[in-house]
């Protein structure tokens, strides 16, 4: 009966995290859902539609964990209808990695990007809003709340926290040819403060430290909170 109850929880945030982001990304490409200033510090941040969306960090981490909630939704109704609890580790590695990286998205709006429209005398809520909304806050939280309380097993190693940082290391690399080699993306994440190239590194190498810092927390978390006694 216990397992079953963990296996409902997770199965209804998973389904709910996979249902907002396909309906988020659906949506970007019918409208704009993010008109925030067309430059701050020199980056345009404006489009936010279409194909033009998974230029973001933001897109594809959501899309990145509402994939792996769709593969957790096909052990959450196995073991159900099982009543046992078992999720193979590789899977449980790329929930870990999926959710270290959209809550990497969370904390990047919530103590980089929202204060810095605010010093350009923006709401500081406005990533916050429309399917901003479900992008920067819900998604990231229920799937974080979802990891470390009801998808406890098995235990992973504490060296999955590097593998964790992969996406964002990745995407870093993308991002720094994009916007200082090719110059084909513009700053939208305002990283090089007004083209200011020599900055990004130091940026990026913040980055990835903060992404580390986010992947242990939420590995030691899963440790000492447990839904199951």
């Amino acid at each position: 009966m216990k397992h079953r109850k963990l296996n409902v929880a997770a199965l209804m945030i998973n389904l709910t995290v996979f249902i907002l982001t396909a309906y988020s990304v659906a949506h970007n490409f019918r409208q704009d859902i993010i008109r925030v200033p067309e430059s701050v510090n020199g980056s345009e941040l404006t489009d936010f539609t279409g194909i033009y969306s998974f230029r973001y960090f933001t897109t594809l981490s959501n899309a990145f964990v509402a994939i792996a909630a769709a593969i957790m939704l096909f052990f959450n109704v196995k073991n159900v209808i099982k009543d046992e609890y078992f999720f193979p580790r590789w899977v449980m590695v790329l929930k870990f990695t999926a959710t270290s990286a959209v809550a990497l998205t969370f904390f990047t709006v919530a103590l980089f990007l929202s204060p810095l429209l605010a010093s350009y005398g923006k709401s500081y809520f406005t990533l916050f809003r429309g399917n901003g909304f479900f992008f920067h806050f819900l998604i990231p939280a229920l799937s974080v709340v979802n990891f470390i309380v009801f998808e406890k097993t098995p235990e992973l190693p504490f060296q999955s926290t590097f593998i964790a940082i992969l996406p964002t290391i990745a995407y870093s690399f993308v991002y720094t040819i994009m916007v200082a080699g090719f110059k084909t993306w513009p700053d939208f994440y305002s990283f090089t403060f007004g083209e200011r190239y020599w900055v990004l590194p130091i940026t990026i190498t913040f980055m990835f430290a903060l992404s580390y810092v986010i992947s242990a927390l939420i590995f030691f978390l899963r440790g000492k909170i447990s839904a199951v006694k």
